[in-house]
C-alpha cells in the first residue's frame, strides 16, 4: 500500500511518480504491457518500522525470467504506507513485453490486422512510394508541398480567409474544403476519449493520438486502433476518464453541431468559395489537375475513406461503456457507424451521457 503523496523513483525511468495516482497508472500501463503469463516475485523482505528492503525476480508461467532480478528500498510512513521507493532493476537487454502484448492482441482478435496492414500501406505509399499516388513522396521534401502545408494550416478551420485576414494564403478553395472537413472530422473522434481510463490504459495513450490526428491524420487512427486495449466494462463514469479535460470534452454534447457546422462550411466553401476559381465545373476541373500531380491532396482524399470506414470500430464500445446492450437504440447506432461524418455528429448529440459518480450521490 502505498500512501496518497508518496514518491517513487524506478531506474528505467526518467522521472519519479510523485503521487499514488499517477504510480498506479504506470503501474496499470505496465500490466497491460505484459503478458497475463508473468508473476512479480518476492524472494526476501527486510524490514523495519521505518525501512523495508526487498529482493524480486520475474517469472513466466512459474519459470525465472532472464535479467528480470532487482531490488526496491522503501521508507514507511507511521500508518506502514510506503511513503518512498526506489527500484533497481537488474540492466537487460531490449525486452519483447510490447511485442508479445501486441501479438496477443492480433490472436485474440485478428480483425486488428486490418487497420494494421492499412497503417502500413498508408506510410508507405504516402512517405515512400512513387507512382501509386501523384506527386513526389513525402520525403523527397518538396518546396512546393511544405508551402501548400503552410497554406492550409494557415487558413485552418477557414478563420483566415473568411475573416481577410491580410496574411491569409490563396490555396485551392476545394483543397481547402477537403482539409478542413478531414481535420473537423479528426476533431470529432474525441468524443471517444473515455476509451482511456485509469483502469484502461491503451499501450497508444488516445488524447496524444488524437492531437497527432490533426497533423498525420490516419498515420495516428491506425495504429491506435491494432493497438488500443479492448472494453471491459458496462458502465463507467464522467470521473474514470483520464484526465478533467478529457472528459469536458468526451462529453461536451455541443461538440457535434460545432464540428458539423465546421464540415458544413468547409463542404460550401469548395462549392462558393474564393469566386476567382470560377463556376462547379471550371473549380472542379482544375481541382481534378491539381490532385493529379499533388501528393498532399491525394492523400487528404484517402484518409478520408479511412476515416469513413474506421469510424464505426469506436460505437459498439462507446455505447456499452454507457449501459446500452448490443441489439438496444440500433437507430442511432447505425447511423453512427453507417453515415460518414454527419452520422458521427448527430451520434454526439444524441447518445446518453456518461453518469457522474458525484450526481449519484445527491
Amino acid at each position: 500500500q502505498f500512501s496518497e503523496n508518496c514518491n517513487v523513483r524506478d531506474l528505467q525511468y526518467d522521472d519519479a511518480f510523485s503521487n499514488r495516482d499517477e504510480l498506479e497508472k504506470h503501474l496499470l500501463r505496465c500490466k497491460d504491457c505484459l503478458p497475463s503469463s508473468f508473476n512479480f516475485v518476492v524472494d526476501d523482505i527486510a524490514m523495519t518500522k521505518q525501512k523495508a528492503g526487498v529482493l524480486w525476480h520475474v517469472e513466466n508461467s512459474g519459470e525465472p525470467l532472464s535479467f528480470t532480478r532487482g531490488c526496491s528500498f522503501y521508507t514507511l510512513d507511521r500508518n506502514g504506507l510506503i511513503q518512498t521507493g526506489f527500484d533497481i532493476p537488474e540492466k537487460a537487454p531490449p525486452k519483447t513485453g510490447y511485442l508479445n502484448t501486441l501479438k496477443a492482441k492480433f490472436e485474440a482478435e485478428p480483425v486488428r490486422l486490418i487497420p494494421l496492414a492499412m497503417w502500413v500501406a498508408y506510410m508507405y505509399i504516402l512517405f515512400v512510394s512513387d507512382g501509386i499516388l501523384p506527386g513526389a513522396n513525402a520525403l523527397a521534401l518538396e518546396q512546393r508541398t511544405w508551402e501548400e502545408v503552410r497554406d492550409l494550416s494557415i487558413n485552418f478551420f477557414l478563420v483566415s480567409p473568411l475573416l481577410h485576414l491580410p496574411f491569409s494564403p490563396v490555396v485551392h478553395p476545394m483543397l481547402e474544403g477537403v482539409f478542413n472537413l478531414l481535420l473537423s472530422w479528426a476533431a470529432m473522434f474525441s468524443c471517444f476519449l473515455s476509451d482511456e481510463r485509469k483502469d484502461k490504459p491503451n499501450l497508444l495513450p488516445f488524447g496524444p493520438m488524437l492531437v497527432g490526428m490533426q497533423f498525420l491524420t490516419s498515420g495516428f487512427l491506425l495504429p491506435y486502433l491494432f493497438t488500443r486495449t479492448p472494453e471491459f466494462e458496462s458502465q463507467v463514469y464522467k470521473e474514470d476518464i483520464d484526465g478533467d479535460l478529457q472528459a469536458k470534452v468526451a462529453e461536451w454534447r455541443p461538440l457535434g453541431g460545432f464540428l458539423s457546422a465546421v464540415g458544413t462550411a468547409s463542404i460550401a466553401w469548395s462549392f462558393i468559395g474564393r469566386p476567382e476559381f470560377g463556376e462547379f465545373t471550371e473549380r472542379y476541373n482544375s481541382f481534378i489537375d491539381l490532385l493529379s500531380i499533388d501528393r498532399v491532396g491525394s492523400s487528404f482524399i484517402v484518409d478520408l475513406a479511412i476515416f469513413a470506414i474506421f469510424q464505426s470500430w469506436f460505437v459498439d464500445d462507446d455505447l456499452q461503456r454507457r449501459g446500452v446492450t448490443d441489439g438496444e437504440q440500433m437507430g442511432l447506432r447505425n447511423v453512427a457507424k453507417y453515415v460518414p461524418f454527419f452520422g458521427l455528429a448527430a451520434y454526439i448529440t444524441l447518445r446518453p451521457e456518461l453518469p457522474s459518480r458525484t450526481t449519484e450521490m445527491e
